[in-house]
């Protein structure tokens, strides 16, 4: 599908708060590659926004919840327009696969390992996702004649059939005056190894990362190495267990509006820590018993400023036992788990909702 196939069924006025729909002018009917059973789709959809627009509340929905895994929706930079729509024409059919992110160029504010998104978050939907309203006086800018990418994930285990997703943006004129907010990525490496009572060929891990890659292609290993290289892991020997983490420093003042945490069906536990292990710490997001049902964005009792040389730390555990519990794995052989997109792979992202001060 090429943008100008989509189109926003509904565009306020100028100067008018309103809602601008955006998603799937026809249905998209999921398929999974080889012994695959996810696919990512992207798709290029212009916004049809009259003038300059703050976001200020996102509802997704599902067209067919039974293969939604989670959707996510970009902001196309002006400098990223040609390439999205080279990269659609390449793909036959609606949209293109996009394992990781939108596969653009990095657009020139992207941050937080550029590879996982390639163009700027603008909101994401997992289960348990509600309209989501950001704080008070904030919201995320888009402008006049702006377009998006929607990016799905299908999961193929729990069912079939066509997709149209939809995303309703609540908006007010970008004249309004408010706080711009951004999505800031925190990634860090998942490196969980079978149980000492399970065994097989994936639970060598070089055999589950070709495993990994034969799924998903070259840019799965880019990601594992990249985790590794941006938290001070190991390429060839990194430190294996079922809790990982990585500290990032801040490179610009900003304040913390709001946190979240993303993980799949093996997430025990999330925390995003600012400054740990000073004075100045504070506790941003703590979920001690993971709901993979339950994974939208938490507003902060009270915004937290950060200041350029601070640091913000995601910690995540996982559990290899749950392969043994939950449906969803049944009949699929133990693995070492790294990094992966699909969802009976594994994932530890943290995501915080900042604006530059």
């Amino acid at each position: 599908m090429t943008a100008a196939d989509a189109g926003a069924s509904s565009v306020p006025a100028v100067g008018e708060p309103g809602i601008i729909t955006v998603g799937l002018s026809a249905p998209y009917t999921p398929a999974a590659a080889g012994t695959g059973t996810d696919d990512y789709r992207c798709f290029l959809i212009p916004t049809g926004a009259l003038d300059d627009r703050f976001i200020t509340g996102v509802r997704f929905s599902p067209g067919n919840p039974a293969v939604v895994h989670h959707a996510i929706l970009y902001r196309v930079d002006p400098s990223q327009v040609s390439a999205a729509e080279a990269r659609d024409a390449k793909d036959p059919g609606e949209g293109w696969s996009c394992f990781g992110g939108p596969d653009l160029p990095a657009a020139a504010d992207s941050d937080a390992l550029g590879a996982l998104q390639g163009a700027p978050w603008l909101a994401a939907w997992a289960p348990g996702g509600r309209e989501s309203r950001y704080p008070e006086g904030t919201g995320v800018y888009i402008a006049k004649g702006s377009s998006v990418i929607l990016q799905v994930h299908y999961n193929l285990l729990a069912g079939n059939g066509p997709d149209e997703t939809k995303v309703e943006l609540r908006t007010v004129p970008g004249t309004a005056g408010l706080t711009a907010l951004q999505t800031y990525l925190l990634p860090a490496p998942v490196e969980l190894p079978c149980p000492a009572d399970q065994s097989g060929p994936l639970c060598d891990r070089q055999a589950s990362i070709n495993d990994t890659i034969q799924r998903f292609g070259g840019e799965a290993l880019r990601t594992i190495w990249g985790l590794q290289f941006m938290c001070g892991g190991k390429l060839s020997e990194p430190k294996a267990g079922p809790t990982q983490s990585c500290t990032r420093p801040i490179t610009k003042d900003m304040t913390v509006y709001a946190a979240a945490g993303h993980m799949h069906l093996l997430g025990r536990a999330i925390t995003i820590v600012s400054n740990p292990g000073t004075d100045r710490e504070k506790t941003l997001l703590s979920i001690d018993n993971w709901n993979f049902d339950n994974q939208g964005a938490i507003p902060l009792a009270k915004p937290v400023p950060l200041r350029s040389g601070d640091t913000i730390k995601v910690t995540c555990t996982h559990d290899a036992g749950l392969r043994e519990k939950l449906p969803s794995f049944a009949g699929i052989p133990p693995r070492y788990v790294t990094w992966g997109e699909g969802t009976t792979d594994e994932m530890c992202l943290g995501k915080i909702g900042r604006a530059h001060v």
